[in-house]
């Protein structure tokens, strides 16, 4: 009989020459996702991609619809900026590049996503001129339009006051990529009064002469651009002019012959003044 030493020694001997087997759950494990585990996880990211795409398309097309405002908004800036240097509206909006808007003609007459901007002046004062002046009654028609549509070309047809109006009073919220800015520069313009209280006398407006011709100057009630240029002359025909000046406010002068020379053209409402 073996000796219980003898056994023991045996015993050792085997397990220490038994290979290692390791467990079946470390060896999935080791190779990674299982084919169903990985149609689980593809799932569940086609289940979030559902909620979070739309959000994201949705905050795009906002963000594009902000900045497409905020790029009207210095349009119409720059349409003032022009008034104010030139005294006449912009033809076109490339005429606003680059000096009053800092941006290529392209970018100024497309949108982002290539379609067409537009830019429309109220018709009833589309042949302004400084020289010539606004009307009173025409005053609160220096507006202008800025038209333009993000998911196609908006093409509005405007030859008319009352299409004009049409635009002008559109409520674009139910279109939120159809984007409308609406511009008022009545705050440029002052009103000029010149008239007379007999015959003679000339005047020049923004380098523009009118002369009386020895009869008797007809009224020019007006609104002009800040910055215009006026001279007032007592000859019949525009030469050396007596009075000059800028207009930074309201003005108003008359011709009067019977005051004495170098102060016929005297403010409103004023008696003769010595020069």
């Amino acid at each position: 009989m073996l000796s219980d030493t003898r056994i023991r020694r045996i015993r050792t001997a085997s397990i220490a020459t038994t290979p290692f087997m390791p467990h079946t759950s470390l060896l999935t494990s080791s190779r990674g996702f299982t084919l169903v585990e990985m149609i689980g996880v593809l799932a569940i990211l086609a289940i979030l991609a559902s909620f979070i795409t739309p959000n994201v398309m949705n905050q795009l097309r906002s963000a594009r619809r902000d900045a497409e405002d905020h790029q009207l908004a210095n349009i119409a800036q720059g349409i003032e900026l022009f008034v104010r240097q030139n005294r006449v509206f912009p033809e076109n909006l490339a005429d606003l590049s680059p000096d009053f808007v800092p941006t290529s003609t392209g970018q100024l007459t497309d949108n982002p996503n290539g379609f067409l901007r537009y830019y429309f002046v109220q018709p009833n004062i589309s042949s302004y001129t400084n020289a010539a002046g606004l009307a009173p009654g025409s005053l609160a028609d220096a507006r202008f339009l800025l038209i333009t549509n993000l998911l196609q070309n908006a093409a509005p047809t405007i030859t008319t006051d009352a299409q004009f109006e049409t635009w002008w009073d559109t409520d674009e919220t139910a279109t939120p990529d159809l984007k409308i800015h609406r511009g008022h520069i009545g705050q440029l313009f002052h009103l000029l009064s010149l008239s007379a209280d007999g015959a003679g006398g000339s005047y020049s407006i923004d380098g523009t002469s009118v002369n009386s011709g020895g009869g008797t100057l007809a009224a020019h009630i007006r609104y002009h651009v800040i910055g215009t240029s006026v001279e007032l002359d007592e000859a019949n025909t525009f030469g050396t002019a007596e009075i000059q000046f800028t207009m930074v406010a309201e003005a108003g002068y008359q011709f009067d012959p019977d005051c004495p020379s170098g102060s016929q053209w005297r403010v409103i409402s004023s008696g003769c003044y010595s020069p």
